[in-house]
């Protein structure tokens, strides 16, 4: 094939654009009303151009309208491809960062953890120990909450779910919080004798993050009394709850709690941290998993939040 044959695709889009206007610019004046009755006074030629020229009007705006969706199209196409170029490069970026900075954290936390159990210091030194643990799980947390974020939102989170024995994984639970409770705080589990036996198919580690998110939730903002947490069988399906004595969610806030980035209190959100997506990570979780979450919460009185996944 020779290369040098002409070909109106090679011809770039803008180009073919002016063309094409400029063609339909010379048509429109070889039909204009001067110019046709310059060349012919016969009235039915008159009224056969007409004619043509009513359906040139068509063509030419069918015409026009193709290529200006055609043009149109080609940039949506762009932007798209563009975007998702972006989203997949933010992911990445974050997926690395959250792994190069869970790596060092997770090492600072091991050996504060053994330095404080398993070496004699003295007080002030073991002080300083736990303030660098408590600092370096607060990050570590915080890293966590950034990563389930932008895997939620991107749609990269895989869903992996299997059999679990649900009273013992949340024993579990009950197990790595009960050393973390402060000292007025009564921590139970409570689940029927009967349900003890069940099993649920669904994801371990998306459950097991939901649990810990909101009992965090509970401890930071109960300062004495009790938190508890267990599960029953409602309509065939398994409502987890955790209820805390704490300082309670006002009502006009519990609409908009389950968004990112919001807290129940403003200024108590400022004394007790966190970024604010601890809920609604439960929350979209829990729709990966065919759930829902709710809750029941009086100012002063404590809150309860509910959470259902099917019994399968």
């Amino acid at each position: 094939m020779n290369n040098n044959r002409f070909s109106y695709k090679r011809i770039p889009f803008e180009y073919r654009i002016s063309l094409a206007y400029l063609i339909i610019g010379l048509v429109w004046i070889l039909f204009s009303d001067q110019f046709v009755s310059g060349i012919t006074d016969d009235q039915d030629t008159l009224t056969l151009l007409q004619h043509y020229k009513g359906w040139f009007y068509v063509l030419a705006t069918a015409v026009s309208l193709f290529f200006f969706t055609k043009k149109h199209l080609i940039r949506i196409r762009k932007a798209e491809a563009s975007a998702k170029e972006n989203e997949k490069l933010k992911t990445a970026f974050i997926e690395n960062m959250s792994h190069e900075l869970r790596t060092p954290m997770n090492a600072i936390i091991g050996f504060s953890e053994l330095a404080v159990t398993h070496t004699e210091v003295n007080s002030e030194t073991k002080q300083y120990l736990n303030v660098i643990l408590k600092s370096s799980k607060q990050l570590l947390a915080i890293v966590n909450d950034v990563m389930d974020t932008s895997l939620l939102e991107s749609g990269n989170i895989i869903v992996t779910k299997k059999q679990i024995d649900l009273y013992p994984f949340m024993q579990s639970i009950y197990n790595s919080f009960t050393p973390l409770m402060k000292e007025q705080i009564h921590f139970t589990l409570s689940v029927k004798e009967d349900d003890k036996q069940i099993s649920i198919y669904t994801d371990n580690e998306k459950l097991r993050r939901i649990c810990n998110n909101l009992i965090n939730n509970a401890i930071k903002f109960t300062h004495q009394g009790c938190i508890s947490f267990g599960y029953s069988v409602v309509d065939k399906e398994i409502e987890f709850f955790i209820e805390d004595s704490g300082v309670g969610i006002q009502p006009e806030i519990q609409t908009i709690i389950f968004e990112r980035f919001k807290q129940g209190e403003i200024e108590l959100a400022n004394r007790t941290g966190g970024t604010g997506l601890g809920l609604s990570i439960c929350k979209e979780m829990l729709s990966l998993l065919d759930g829902r979450i709710r809750l029941q919460s009086k100012p002063g009185e404590g809150s309860k939040f509910f959470f259902t996944l099917p019994l399968k």
